[in-house]
């Protein structure tokens, strides 16, 4: 019977756990993809941290709702509201 390879977390997968885990002092109930990218500089993708969700160490339980301007020739015509995911680790 062949031996079954135990899972291992990819470097993509890696840096989204660090990031989550160095900014848990700031972001207490975690982080959307908006803020991880303003913070670290780095655009994850939700197919590059799916597993980790389906592996239990993620939680997405949550939402964070914003306000965002809607611009115009440099002037401010409207807002729009968008509810973005929250990325947490478990516990």
């Amino acid at each position: 019977m062949a031996e079954k390879k135990q899972w291992e977390m990819n470097e993509t997968q890696k840096s989204f756990v660090e990031i989550l885990r160095a900014n848990r002092e700031n972001y207490p109930d975690g982080m959307t993809l908006r803020e991880i990218k303003k913070v670290s500089g780095i655009a994850f993708k939700t197919g590059s941290i799916n597993t980790l969700k389906t592996k239990g160490l993620v939680n997405t339980d949550g939402k964070r709702e914003f306000v965002a301007d809607i611009v115009y020739d440099n002037e401010v015509i409207g807002h729009k509201s968008y509810a973005d995911t929250v990325y947490a680790l478990v516990d």
